[in-house]
């Protein structure tokens, strides 16, 4: 008698054991690029060259690390519109100065020098930004991630010189102080649009309300890692501002509650996108929270939360058909066996096309629509479909909680 079709398949495997590993092909771009990036020094320009495919070629010589002043000076040569930098620790402060004070800014809208603590302190800036009042006039966007030598006496000059500032990210500015937001809120506070802080250790939550307030139009705010960020701050500023907030990022912020969160959800109608990462004193009431008055909510994160299965379920059941990513690694307390859970992850997730074999064995329309992360990068066991979608489009399906799936199963 001859074994089914389904009896009879066994996974490759691989030399160290596991199964045969599952590749993409990468694109005609795509290993353009790499090519380009591995000839780099051998080009002579960048002209014509779309923004979309330098800012590429940018991420691949950083991640590479092969970045270096020949490109760089490639890249400010004529009068770019983007120079994005996610990794300027090779720079140097005599670098720095050479190539910028000669760089024409006056089309330039991004501007990423991520990781530039080495060649960004105060007076590299003021001697850059001598020649001109208003260096930067059509600058939009503006991320100096890790600048661990910038101060306010540094951020004012910035400010001062790029008036027409929407987004500015200063995560990891270790020497900004609470009078920082006071600096932007007296140059931008009728323009800026998000503000990232990301573990700026010298800010207190309590004293940069004020500022925060002055900046009218604020729509996304990040806060991760600032341990002064507490009940109170969320009172004082998200009850009086949350009407125009988007995103809010309180990752990190140990000291919250679930007052916080009822005071989000309650007064943040249009929040699109929420990160309460490694927030261990929140309950389920918080969920309950959310579910009831965060309906525009897209994107939530609930890594590391003491959640429990149930609240879980009854957040998707009600809010899943929204969502469009929804990160739930290392929720301790989802290992329970609850059927209402079961089908919501397995209609609702697609989850089945990533758990390996003997998991699923067959699709299902998806409740949350891009991505349900919380989940391991795409492995042998993970047999790939594409429901016709641009790849783009399709969700993450392996869950990373491995617990979770053998008690699910």
């Amino acid at each position: 008698m001859k074994k089914k079709v389904c009896d009879a398949w066994v996974p490759k495997r691989n030399q160290k054991g596991g199964e045969k590993g599952f590749f993409f092909v990468p694109s005609l771009q795509e290993l353009c690029l790499e090519m380009l990036a591995d000839n780099a020094d051998a080009m002579v320009s960048l002209e014509g060259v779309p923004d979309e495919l330098i800012r590429k070629l940018c991420n691949l010589l950083c991640d590479s690390r092969k970045m270096n002043t020949r490109f760089l000076e490639l890249l400010l040569s004529g009068s770019p519109t983007e120079i994005r930098l996610k990794d300027c620790s090779w720079l140097t402060e005599e670098q720095f100065a050479k190539y910028f004070q000669t760089c024409d800014t006056t089309r330039l809208e991004v501007l990423q020098l991520d990781q530039c603590g080495r060649c960004i302190p105060d007076y590299a800036l003021l001697g850059t930004l001598r020649q001109s009042p208003r260096w930067l006039p059509k600058l939009i966007t503006l991320s100096l991630s890790g600048a661990c030598r910038l101060s306010d006496k540094g951020l004012h000059v910035l400010a001062s010189s790029a008036p027409a500032l929407r987004s500015i990210n200063l995560s990891q500015c270790s020497l900004l102080s609470s009078a920082s937001i006071n600096i932007l809120a007296d140059s931008l506070g009728s323009l800026l649009k998000e503000l990232y802080l990301d573990d700026c250790l010298m800010i207190d939550a309590a004293q940069i309300v004020p500022g925060l307030k002055k900046l009218k139009h604020l729509e996304v705010l990040s806060l991760a890692g600032i341990q002064t960020v507490s009940d109170e701050f969320i009172k004082d500023y998200i009850i009086e501002c949350g009407h125009n907030m988007k995103e809010l990022i309180l990752k990190d912020c140990r000291k919250l509650t679930d007052a916080s969160i009822k005071g989000v959800a309650e007064h943040c109608p249009g929040l699109c996108a929420l990160d309460l990462m490694n927030l261990d004193k929140l309950t389920d009431l918080s969920l309950g929270y959310l579910t009831n008055s965060c309906r525009a909510l897209h994107t939530l994160k609930l890594c590391h939360n003491p959640f429990s299965d149930e609240a879980i379920a009854a957040f998707l059941e009600i809010t899943g058909v929204s969502l469009k990513e929804l990160s739930l690694n290392n929720i301790k307390k989802l290992l329970g066996r609850d059927k209402k859970l079961r089908t919501l992850l397995s209609r609702g997730s697609s989850l089945c096309e990533g758990m390996g074999e003997g998991y699923c064995t067959q699709p299902y329309p998806c409740i949350c629509k891009e991505t349900v992360s919380g989940f391991e990068p795409m492995t042998n066991k993970s047999p790939r479909h594409n429901f016709g979608r641009d790849d783009k489009q399709n969700l993450i399906y392996n869950i990373s909680f491995s617990d979770w799936v053998t008690h699910l199963v």
